[in-house]
Parts: C-alpha cells; sequence; structure tokens
C-alpha cells in the first residue's frame, strides 16, 4: 500500500532536520527564560533527537514508540531535568517544537499539490506525536527529579545525622553546614521528639519550629530511631501532646553533646508519659531515676516491697506520695486525699513499721520518693 500523499511533508522536515532543530532551540530560549540561561549546544541536540522521534511516530499508523525511541525521549527527559529545565516549561518547549514542525509542513504543502485534507491529516498526526513525545518526556523528567530529590535528602540527613552523632571531619562538616546556609560560629539547640498517639511528624515538627527553622537555613531535621531529631537556632516551641527533648545551645561542632541529652530528655519524658517541650533541668531527678534502674528496683525492694506483701500497698503509697508531693505536711496531705489527718498518721506510722524507716530521715524521705517514681515508670 502507498504511503499517504502527506507523508511527503514528513520527509521534508527529515530532511531539514538541522535547520528546524535550531529554530526550534532559538524559539525556546526566546519565549522560556529557563533555556536563556543555558548554552543553546547543550540542548540543541535533545531537541534533535526529540523532533526525529516525533516525525518517526507521525508516520505510524498508530503514534507508538519503540524500544529505542522511548529510550531516546527517556534520556531527553532526564537531560531537560540535569540541566533544571521544569518539566512544564520542557512541555512548553515541546509545544513550540511541534508548531514550528506544523508551520514547515504546511508552507511545503502547496509545492506538493496537497489540499485541505491532506494537509489536515498533517497537522493531526504531528500534533499525535508530540503529545505521545510529551507524555514520555515529562514522565522520565520526573523520575529523573525524584532521583535528583531523593539524593539531595540523602545528603541532608547524611550532614544531620553526622552532626548529630559526631561523626565524620569536623573541617568537612563545617563546609558542608555553610552551602545550606548554617552558621558554624552560631548555637544551635539540639532536639529529638515523638508525636502524640494519632499525631503526624508534620504537626510536631511545625510546632517544635524545626519546619521553619529548615525553610530559613536556622536548622536542620531527620528520623532518627522512629523520633524526630535535629537541631534549631531558637528556642523549641511546645511540642504537646506529642514529646520533646531539648539540649542546650551549642556550636555546631559540639551537637552531638546537645543531642545525647535532648535524647535523655526524650526518654526520660517517655518514661513518665510527660507531654510538651523540656530539658534535663526541668526534668530534674526523673532523669536519674530513669537512667538508673538498679538503684530504683533496690529502693523499690527495699521500701515498697514490704508495702505489697502486708496487702495494704496501694492505699500506702498513694498517701506516701501524697504526703511527699506536699512537703511532709500532714494537714495538706490529709486534705488533698479527703482523709481526717490521724488517718493519714496512721497510715505513715504503718509504713515506717513495716518498711523499718523512719519518715523524718531526710535521707528516708529521698529514697522513697525515688522508689515511688521507679514504681510510677512500671504501670
Amino acid at each position: 500500500m502507498a504511503p499517504p500523499p502527506w507523508h511527503l511533508l514528513l520527509d521534508v522536515l527529515l530532511a531539514e532536520r538541522a535547520e528546524l532543530a535550531a529554530e526550534i532551540s532559538r524559539r525556546m530560549q526566546r519565549r522560556l527564560s529557563v533555556y536563556r540561561d543555558i548554552p543553546i549546544e547543550d540542548f540543541e541536540r535533545h531537541v534533535a533527537a526529540a523532533m526525529e522521534c516525533a516525525v518517526a511516530l507521525a508516520r505510524a499508523d498508530v503514534p507508538r514508540l519503540s524500544r529505542r525511541q522511548t529510550k531516546v525521549l527517556e534520556q531527553v527527559g532526564e537531560a531537560q531535568a540535569v540541566l533544571g529545565a521544569p518539566v512544564d516549561e520542557m512541555l512548553l518547549a515541546w509545544r513550540i517544537g511541534v508548531d514550528v514542525l506544523v508551520e514547515r509542513g504546511v508552507a511545503a504543502a502547496p509545492g506538493f499539490g496537497l489540499g485541505d485534507d491532506q494537509r489536515l491529516a498533517f497537522v493531526r498526526v504531528t500534533m499525535a506525536a508530540g503529545d505521545v513525545g510529551m507524555i514520555t518526556t515529562a514522565r522520565a523528567h520526573r523520575r529523573a527529579e525524584l532521583e535528583r530529590d531523593r539524593e539531595a535528602q540523602d545528603r541532608r540527613a547524611s550532614l544531620v545525622r553526622a552532626l548529630l552523632f559526631g561523626t565524620g571531619d569536623p573541617a568537612e562538616l563545617r563546609a558542608r553546614a555553610k552551602t545550606y546556609g548554617l552558621d558554624p560560629e552560631g548555637q544551635y539547640r539540639a532536639v529529638r521528639a515523638q508525636p502524640a498517639a494519632g499525631e503526624s511528624w508534620r504537626e510536631v515538627d511545625r510546632a517544635i519550629g524545626l519546619t521553619d527553622a529548615a525553610r530559613d537555613g536556622r536548622g536542620m531535621s531527620v528520623l532518627v530511631d522512629a523520633d524526630l531529631a535535629g537541631f534549631q537556632r531558637d528556642p523549641p516551641g511546645d511540642a504537646s501532646p506529642g514529646r520533646a527533648g531539648v539540649g542546650p545551645g551549642v556550636p555546631l561542632d559540639r551537637l552531638a553533646e546537645s543531642f545525647r541529652l535532648a535524647s535523655r530528655a526524650l526518654h526520660t519524658m517517655r518514661a513518665f508519659r510527660l507531654a510538651g517541650t523540656r530539658d534535663l533541668a526541668q526534668l530534674g531527678l526523673h532523669a536519674a531515676v530513669v537512667a538508673d534502674a538498679d538503684v530504683g528496683d533496690a529502693l523499690c525492694r527495699r521500701y515498697l516491697a514490704p508495702l505489697a506483701e502486708s496487702g495494704s500497698g496501694p492505699e500506702i503509697e498513694a498517701t506516701l506520695r501524697e504526703y511527699l508531693a506536699a512537703g511532709a505536711h500532714v494537714e495538706t496531705a490529709a486534705e488533698r486525699l479527703h482523709i481526717h489527718p490521724n488517718t493519714l498518721r496512721y497510715r505513715l506510722a504503718r509504713f515506717e513499721v513495716l518498711a523499718g524507716a523512719q519518715l523524718r530521715d531526710p535521707l528516708v524521705q529521698f529514697e522513697l520518693w525515688w522508689a515511688l517514681r521507679r514504681a510510677v515508670m512500671d504501670q
């Protein structure tokens, strides 16, 4: 079967491929600002390759790419992503290229005696071929962008981890930090946080301020062992209903120490089911209770185990907690518990008998407080 007459117009386009590629490239630079900053020789060969594929597609009864054509157009899309041309600009460039092909083909039609129907058929298949090319290159462009984004995120995450864990060459880390707008001489607070149940990481990220810090070059963050970890210049905001531990402000090259303390603060908050944003100074001896489980267990055996064996452990423990919270003031503790002061005194005396300890002794009060806080962790 003889090819349609309008195939003659495709022959013209192929014969003038070099001239057409140059014209398309010049129009791209005139109409699309992104291409003005790219040397024309860097993308003109991509234009020529895409144009040849489009013309070959237009010849087919059904515009379907071969493996070779698919590979060529994917390479064009990937190359545009590497050059920094956004996908929407690249699609506009495709439209410019198709317009040039249509203009040149329609202009050549009278020389071959082609009528309106033949010109219309040429325009239709050329635009259809351009659509296929646009879809293929756009898909490859987006894949390349995603890959570049992943690589950028990996580089960013590796820097954050290196700073928080104190690994890597300090001079190299300082140089890398500058590329992200960070000030190596500035003071940064390490943060380690987790969202509340049902809350997203983004919510606690925004609440603390890490989101704004990353955008303004005043901090960075990454996920570490299922926790949100990072650092920022400004004091962190309230993480409630989530929780966040905060370290002291330090230079970048000392962030590992700040992060260690932030991690310890978060671990303490988890153990006591505390919400908000706190540092070790605010958590006080609670951090020691969490860190030294052996001491806590020994004190529980010393003061609380005898109560449990008596069968009245929960009642006496609740009384002791309120008594210590009230500063060892009997009347205040009794009022909070809604019992008579003598009832409270009886329970305290019962404790002293069972535990063999005197509550007037400040050391006993301190050790008892430690044991009671340790017991709360295990509930």
